[in-house]
C-alpha cells in the first residue's frame, strides 16, 4: 500500500545501518514499540519520526519522505550509500 511507502523505508534505513529496532529507536529517542507498530504496518509513520530521523540521518530525510534521491545535492537512500561505501572498498 502507498500510504505505508514511509514505514518500509524507515526499516530499509534500520537495516542498512546494521542496529537493533531497540538501539534504533534509544538512539533516536522513540519507544521500540512505536517503530514495530511502525516497521508492521499497523501504523503510519507520524511527520514528526519522519522529521526525528532526518534530524539524525540528514542525508536521508528527502528519500524517507518521498522514496525519491537528489544526490547532486547529497539526498540519497542507504542503497545508494552502500553501493558508494563497496565501490570505495574496492577501488
Amino acid at each position: 500500500m502507498k500510504e505505508f511507502n514511509a514505514n518500509l523505508r524507515i526499516k530499509q534505513l534500520r537495516e542498512a545501518l546494521k542496529i537493533t529496532r531497540d538501539d534504533f529507536c534509544l538512539k533516536l529517542g522513540f519507544k521500540s514499540s512505536q517503530i514495530g507498530n511502525i516497521e508492521n504496518n499497523k501504523q503510519q509513520t507520524p511527520a514528526w519520526i519522519l522529521e526525528k530521523i532526518a534530524e539524525e540521518y540528514p542525508e536521508y530525510g528527502y528519500w524517507l519522505a518521498t522514496g525519491k534521491e537528489i544526490p547532486e545535492v547529497g539526498q540519497i537512500s542507504p542503497m545508494t550509500e552502500s553501493t558508494r561505501q563497496n565501490l570505495l572498498k574496492a577501488g
